[in-house]
């Protein structure tokens, strides 16, 4: 919306956000970034969604709309009106993550079948497609067309579920004003240490620890900040074989280890067997060139900055604290164009925001020194212990 509309200089925050009454999931088909669906992916994300809907109908839930977007579908839950207050945000936004998560759990075999994912919509200010709009993503191709977005199944009047939003929310215990977080007192399972069945000898990619937005709310523990970097999540694995590289959402096409010639791997000789770090690629002329890394054609070169540690030596580190995974990455010697970033302890927010924003970042993140890796079993996962914050 901000591309189209030269005045539109911001969108709305979560701050601005009153209210909710309707839970959107959003299914899309793997693929390549920034392009269209295939017709049969396309076809595939509605047989998710069909069945999804079909699966809440069973256990006595109110059936959701459905839409096709263009190259994916959404499921509309309709909801009563639940008001959104400063006391109840970040939990609001919380329990919906939980929701996404758990829906990705209970479909697991049936979005890997159909190779799909449930995008994260979570983030309050989250925006969905327009029904009855063209989605224009990439080029429109015959193999790969650009789509009109329709109604699949429209429902007459909303069918307001009440049961959905007590499930999700629970809202006796956001109502009570109590110390903890109260969505960390509802059953909410998740898992810490990936399924990592492989040896020193080939390490699994694992799906990435994502940041939520910081709602403002009081911040309890150790925290540090760093500058947010706008570049492009990477994946770095050294096992015996070889060094790979992976992108945030695992994509096999393209294959970045092949492609991502432009980053020496003799830079990292000096790391150990058995490593997996979380990075960001950049570039030395900023963001806009990253793709071009990707061609025989470099026309900058590339930076990789390194924020954490998820395996070393083949052991798991995420049960570490963060603390800890930052003294080992401080005790490994990196050579260009890796670099370690930076952190300070926090002591006021808006400074740190201003002075990055000045620098040229994007914003700035906020961690939890005492806080594990959390890796994603299907997909990301966002977690409470990692915060964005943009101007």
């Amino acid at each position: 919306m901000r591309d189209r509309a030269p005045n539109l200089n911001k969108c709305a925050t979560s701050f601005d956000i009153v209210g909710i009454q309707q839970i959107t999931i959003d299914i899309d088909p793997f693929r390549s970034t920034e392009i269209p669906s295939t017709d049969e992916e396309a076809k595939n994300a509605i047989k998710i969604a069909q069945i999804i809907s079909d699966w809440f109908e069973r256990n006595k839930f109110k059936k959701p709309s459905i839409a096709m977007t263009g190259n994916g579908t959404c499921l509309y839950f309709s909801v009563p009106y639940y008001k959104i207050k400063d006391t109840n945000r970040n939990d609001i936004s919380q329990a919906l993550e939980w929701f996404e998560s758990e829906l990705r759990k209970i479909f697991k075999k049936e979005l890997k079948k159909y190779n799909c994912r449930i995008d994260s919509m979570y983030d309050l200010p989250r925006i969905a497609k327009v029904i009855g709009t063209m989605s224009i993503k990439g080029k429109n191709t015959k193999e790969r067309p650009w789509r009109l977005s329709y109604w699949i199944e429209e429902p007459s009047k909303r069918r307001v579920d009440r049961k959905l939003l007590n499930a999700i929310i629970n809202i006796n215990l956001i109502d009570s004003q109590v110390n903890k977080s109260p969505v960390a007192s509802v059953n909410r399972k998740f898992t810490t240490e990936p399924d990592q069945t492989s040896t020193i000898n080939q390490l699994k990619p694992v799906w990435l620890m994502q940041p939520i937005p910081y709602f403002g709310e009081k911040l309890q523990g150790n925290w540090i900040y760093k500058p947010k970097i706008d570049g492009w999540r990477l994946e770095i694995i050294k096992d015996s074989n070889d060094v790979k590289f992976w992108g945030r959402r695992l994509e096999r096409n393209p294959n970045w280890t092949e492609k991502l010639k432009a980053i020496p791997k003799e830079s990292l000789k000096d790391i150990p067997e058995g490593t997996v770090l979380d990075s960001e690629l950049y570039t030395d002329r900023g963001r806009r060139f990253i793709p071009s890394l990707f061609t025989d054609n470099q026309k900058a070169k590339p930076v990789v900055f390194i924020f954490d540690m998820i395996f070393y030596k083949g052991n798991f580190t995420g049960n570490l604290p963060l603390k800890e995974r930052k003294e080992i990455l401080k005790s490994i010697k990196f050579k260009k164009p890796f670099y370690i970033i930076k952190f300070k302890k926090i002591k006021n927010l808006e400074e740190h925001l201003r002075e990055a924003v000045n620098k040229g970042f994007e914003g700035i993140v906020i961690k939890e020194l005492d806080s594990p890796y959390v890796t994603g079993k299907d997909s990301p996962m966002a977690t409470q212990y990692w915060r964005k914050i943009k101007p």
